[in-house]
This record gives C-alpha cells, sequence and structure tokens, in this order.
C-alpha cells in the first residue's frame, strides 16, 4: 500500500526546472527549485480510535493516518516573504480539519437556495475536509456517506466544481505522487516556486531527481 508515494518520498535531491510567468512566452532563464516532502508523525493510538468513530471503516485512510499522520508534498527550500514555503498538496492531520472547514466554508456561505441545489453535491454536510492546495481556495474533500463515501474530490474554487481525484486515499496519493506531464501542468497552475533574488514567480516544467 502507498508504494508510489513510498517512491515519492524516496527520491534523492528532488528538484524542480522552472520557467518564468513571462507573457506571452516564458524567458530563456530556467530557476532550478529544489523541493522536499513533509510527513509528519504517525497519530497515536488514542488518535486513531478517534479518527476511525470519525470516519468508521475506511481502510485506505486510516492505513495512511497510521502510517504517515499528514503530508506536505512538493514543498519549495526557500521561504518566499508573503507564502512562505509554497507546496504543492496539503494533507492535514485530523486535528486540523475542522479548521480547514471553515476555510472551505466560506466558499459556500453567500450561495441562493437554487445555487445549492444546482452547485453541492448530496454528501456535502456528511463530509472531511481532508486537507487543500495551499494558498489556493482549492481544498480535498472525502464524503462520509453515500455512493461516493471514502473517494476523495477537489473543490476547485475557480468554476465551483467537485472533482472526483481518487478511488480512496491511496489512488489520491498515487496520482499525486506519479509526476507526468498532467501533475506539471496542475501544480505550476496552482503553485509558484521563489528564487529568493526576484520577485519572479517560477513554473514548474520538469521533475527531476538523482538516480
Amino acid at each position: 500500500m502507498f508504494a508510489a508515494f513510498e517512491t515519492l518520498l524516496s527520491r534523492k535531491n528532488p528538484r524542480f526546472v522552472c520557467e518564468d510567468t513571462g507573457w506571452p512566452k516564458p524567458g530563456p532563464v530556467k530557476h532550478v527549485a529544489y523541493i522536499r516532502h513533509e510527513v509528519g508523525p504517525a497519530l497515536s493510538a488514542d488518535a486513531m480510535a478517534h479518527l476511525e468513530t470519525r470516519v468508521g471503516d475506511m481502510p485506505e485512510l486510516l492505513a495512511f493516518y497510521r502510517r504517515y499522520g499528514s503530508a506536505r508534498l512538493y514543498c519549495d527550500t526557500i521561504e518566499h516573504p508573503v507564502v512562505g514555503f509554497a507546496s504543492a498538496f496539503w494533507i492535514a492531520p485530523p486535528s486540523e480539519w475542522d479548521g480547514l472547514r471553515d476555510g472551505f466554508s466560506g466558499w459556500l456561505d453567500n450561495l441562493s437556495e437554487e445555487d445549492e441545489e444546482e452547485f453541492l453535491p448530496d454528501w456535502i454536510d456528511d463530509c472531511a475536509v481532508i486537507g487543500e492546495v495551499p494558498n489556493s481556495g482549492n481544498y480535498f474533500l472525502v464524503p462520509l456517506s453515500g455512493p461516493d463515501r471514502g473517494k476523495v474530490f477537489e473543490f476547485e474554487h475557480d468554476g465551483f466544481e467537485f472533482i472526483e481525484e481518487g478511488a480512496n486515499l491511496e489512488a489520491f496519493l498515487e496520482a499525486k505522487s506519479t509526476v507526468d506531464e498532467a501533475l506539471l501542468t496542475e501544480i505550476l497552475s496552482h503553485t509558484r516556486y521563489c528564487d529568493g533574488k526576484t520577485s519572479v514567480q517560477w513554473l514548474c516544467r520538469e521533475f527531476v531527481f538523482d538516480e
């Protein structure tokens, strides 16, 4: 379980080759953004018991928190003065889920009844908000009941969409751990890397690591 994720974590000296956000096309200068992945400690036995009570029988999600506790992926190693250390994906410990839910709920506050009927899935009142795309307004949600129970959805605020990202947390992490052109495009659409010297917002174009 979590083989692709473990492979990602094992990559030596991982880095992105980045281009600037110049328009109409990037400039000739490249920036190499050295990155890391931050994995939290496994949950305690008491915390795991509380989590299992909260989500029920959800094997992949429980297995993740039993082993890792949290995960922040593709983190910059240079701190930006405004956003801090940029990262592409954040899977939070359960102790932070309620705070994430508050942030997500802010996007729903001004919806009319008609909008709620049109845009919100049936499970919206019974889901866990387990993570986010940092500094984007996008959140990762797991329904706790119904036919979509256990799946991972991304709430994409630009378009107000709920996009299925994985049949379970393991499948979600496999997709986010497999760096291909599609994932690079996804990351560069939200995450900007910093060179520590200029105000250029660098976009990842290639993933490199030492063999």
